[in-house]
């Protein structure tokens, strides 16, 4: 444990601002991703079958929203920078998918709101791969790294878990995104290779952001990522019971791809619980 004073770290103004924007233009894609998932072809920016694609991404971009809603909430620049610049890297990913498969999108004679969906979708990932990543390079100046009065150090074995992880899950990512073929015929439903390569998108967002936190001890830049992985695991789960019959139960990658997320939800739950208690067994009484 320390009780070292916080460090700087503030968020910038304008990293503030980029946040809120994340934030709120994240919700209308949760709202028909997830909510709506049979609605894509006339609400979307490309029409994703079946149900369980749509409600994969709208959960990641449901803890998306959340994880930018903290950020502009946020006093602190620190808790927030590995997974901004995961976004970043998640976002040339989504760019590089909408180019290959250009012709897979509502544009030209598309619904209006699908149209609309895509010229969003489109502008926002031409865009937000630099914004977000100027946005980190500038705020990480900020931080010198000084853990905050209240914090906890992550343990090494945690730590060294969150490196063994980001590796095997960015070396799948690449292989989803690269060979999308080998996803469609690995994954546990079906897939297109659009959506493999999405789903390779978010994988290789997951292991920036472990590969980052790998390297910091301190659990105040932990919290909220963890915090977004269980936004994005219930949401997840919930989607899975919602569209149960989208699954190939005869796939064994199916009862991986569920105890693996029950799995990592436990194994993170009891770290956050473990350095959380820590905190609290240390902190002044009043």
């Amino acid at each position: 444990m320390t009780t070292a004073a916080p460090a700087e770290s503030r968020v910038l103004p304008e990293s503030r601002r980029v946040a809120l924007f994340v934030s709120v233009i994240l919700v209308p894609a949760v709202v028909v991703l997830w909510g709506l998932p049979d609605r894509t072809a006339d609400l979307w920016a490309w029409t994703i079958r079946p149900d369980l694609t749509p409600i994969f991404i709208g959960a990641g971009f449901a803890a998306g929203s959340f994880f930018f809603w903290q950020t502009f909430r946020a006093e602190r620049w620190h808790p927030s920078s590995a997974g901004v610049i995961s976004a970043s890297g998640f976002a040339a990913l989504m760019l590089i998918a909408t180019l290959i498969h250009w012709d897979r999108f509502n544009h030209g004679d598309a619904p209006v709101l699908a149209a609309t969906a895509f010229y969003a979708w489109t502008g926002l990932y031409i865009v937000s791969p630099l914004m977000l990543l100027a946005v980190w390079l500038r705020n990480r100046r900020t931080d010198r790294g000084i853990p905050d009065a209240r914090d906890g150090a992550v343990p090494r074995g945690a730590r060294l878990a969150a490196r063994i992880v980001a590796v095997a899950v960015l070396a799948a990512a690449a292989v989803g995104f690269l060979t999308p073929q080998t996803a469609i015929d690995l994954w546990p439903w079906q897939l297109s290779p659009l959506t493999a390569r999405v789903l390779a998108g978010f994988t290789a967002q997951v292991g920036i952001a472990a590969l980052v936190l790998s390297f910091d001890s301190r659990w105040s830049a932990w919290r909220l990522i963890v915090q977004s992985f269980f936004v994005a695991t219930a949401f997840l789960l919930v989607g899975a019971l919602r569209a149960w019959d989208d699954f190939d139960h005869g796939n064994p990658m199916t009862w991986l791809y569920l105890a693996g997320l029950l799995a990592s939800a436990a194994a993170l739950g009891a770290l956050y619980r473990r350095m959380e208690s820590s905190i609290a067994a240390v902190a002044p009484r009043t």
